[in-house]
């Protein structure tokens, strides 16, 4: 159960932005060597204090997201829980259309945001233990390609000598802070699942710090590739293909199958918050909420993250702090 909570975790966070390195670049590479400061500063975040928030969702016996926030404020329970659910929905579409351009890239097809929600339903039909076995199985696929092409890139590169800036500090918070609200969901969504508070705590550590590992990896291998490689769109696809093109290939399958993963996260966490609400059939609900993500995802990938990821970052740092002192 500790591996399962742990790659939950794991795939909620490694969607689109971190497995393309779009993320890393922008939160942590860009400020050179003081990005590890961040890093550092958002390991700490997701590690110790998502560990913490596991084990009191377990503790509290949580069954949904608006139950954790009613706890935390329940005067502004209401607009929070709005807000929140908007942002999740958000973050879900960001998803569905990166699968859009990815599946493009990979196979040359378009609607591959529709193939993702279709192969989405599936396992969310099921119930929350096969999303926990899939995501078992696909966590690893992308532990081991994202730490390969970090890892080869480091060893074939050399520090590029960009300047060490202070701001990585707050955005280390920030980084650490939007990922912990995505993921606060679906801690919540496990609280009545999960029995063992020791285990929850156990996954969360796990989860953390193998998220803290990719990240450094990835900084590194971005600060000793060629300085224009920051400059891409795809960061890390474009150090796969460096490698070689059937590494490029294997990891456009790798940045789907993150995106996947996330929208799966994301969207289980929201039928669940939105099914007593509507009172209608499980299934219903599943296909009314990926029908809204799917049709926010037209926006397109690019818009999406620029205007959503920075906002709900502040709106994650207020959820840890008034969670750490439950």
């Amino acid at each position: 159960m500790v591996w399962k909570i742990a790659s939950l975790y794991v795939a909620t966070v490694i969607g689109a932005g971190f497995a393309s390195g779009q993320e890393i670049v922008q939160f942590f590479a860009r400020f050179g060597s003081s990005g590890f400061i961040g890093i550092a500063i958002a390991g700490f975040l997701l590690s110790y204090c998502g560990s913490l928030t596991l084990r009191k969702c377990v503790a509290l016996k949580f069954a949904d997201y608006n139950q954790l926030i009613t706890s935390i404020n329940k005067t502004a329970a209401p607009f929070l829980d709005l807000l929140y659910t908007t942002f999740i929905m958000l973050g879900m579409a960001v998803m569905f259309a990166g699968t859009e351009e990815a599946l493009l890239q990979l196979l040359g097809i378009s609607g591959g945001m529709y193939i993702t929600a279709a192969l989405t339903l599936l396992p969310l039909l099921v119930g929350l233990d096969k999303v926990l076995d899939l995501n078992g199985y696909l966590v690893p696929v992308m532990i081991v390609f994202m730490s390969l092409v970090s890892v080869l890139t480091i060893v074939k590169g050399k520090p590029t000598g960009v300047p060490g800036l202070v701001a990585a500090v707050p955005y280390g918070a920030l980084y650490g802070g939007y990922n912990y609200g995505f993921a606060l969901a679906v801690f919540a969504g496990i609280g009545q699942l999960v029995k063992d508070e020791q285990q929850a705590e156990q996954g969360g550590w796990l989860g953390g710090l193998i998220l803290t590992v990719l990240i450094t990896l990835a900084a590194a291998a971005l600060l000793t590739a060629p300085p224009e490689i920051m400059n891409t769109s795809l960061p890390l696809l474009t150090l796969a293909n460096r490698i070689s093109p059937a590494v490029g290939t294997v990891y456009t399958l790798v940045i789907w199958i993150a995106m996947y993963t996330t929208a799966l996260a994301n969207a289980f966490a929201v039928t669940q918050r939105l099914h007593p609400w509507l009172s209608g059939q499980w299934w219903k609900v599943c296909v009314l909420v990926l029908a809204a993500a799917l049709l926010i995802a037209r926006i397109g990938f690019v818009p999406l993250i620029k205007y959503t990821y920075s906002a709900f970052g502040l709106i994650g740092l207020y959820l840890l702090y008034k969670m750490l002192r439950l």
